[in-house]
């Protein structure tokens, strides 16, 4: 009985794959046609991507105040733009292209300090973990269920 337990548990702290996931939607098509729309953003499956250059997912939010109490609000979400282009590293000693991530974001959200005389405003999110970057709902994490099983267990 003990080891269905911990086999549970163990589960819940390993991780399913090796890259981070958050959810990617545009405001609006480009060319492609391949983009999700965020206007119809529903937190399913189809809007998630994995993020293997980045530790980080963002959401930027674009208010414009059109006047007379109308305003209209834009929404993309993404994995944090984390590397650089151009970097490179001696390996084997030739030189070679490489992903250098770079923890350049601090975790919450924050405006754009240029908008201060526009009419439009601009909200940066950045935030870690699987699918963080969704609609503003409180999600369990793995370590809270962990802690919730081991405290049944224990009574």
């Amino acid at each position: 009985m003990e080891l269905q337990y911990f086999l549970c548990a163990f589960s819940l702290l390993c991780e399913l794959s090796s890259a981070m996931q958050c959810y990617k939607c545009d405001p609006e098509r480009t060319y492609t046609n391949e983009e999700t729309l965020c206007e119809q953003f529903d937190g399913s499956a189809r809007y998630v991507t994995d993020c293997i250059h980045s530790t980080m997912c963002y959401k930027r939010v674009i208010s414009l105040d059109l006047g007379n109490g109308l305003a209209t609000t834009t929404t993309q979400r993404g994995c944090a733009s984390q590397t650089m282009s151009g970097d490179q590293a001696k390996i084997n000693g030739k030189w070679r292209p490489v992903n250098t991530i770079y923890d350049v974001y601090n975790e919450g959200c924050a405006e754009d300090p240029s908008d201060i005389e526009r009419a439009t405003t601009t909200l940066y999110c950045y935030c870690r973990g699987d699918l963080c970057n969704g609609v503003d709902s409180y999600t369990i994490s793995r370590y809270l269920l962990l802690i919730v099983i081991i405290g049944l267990i224990l009574s």
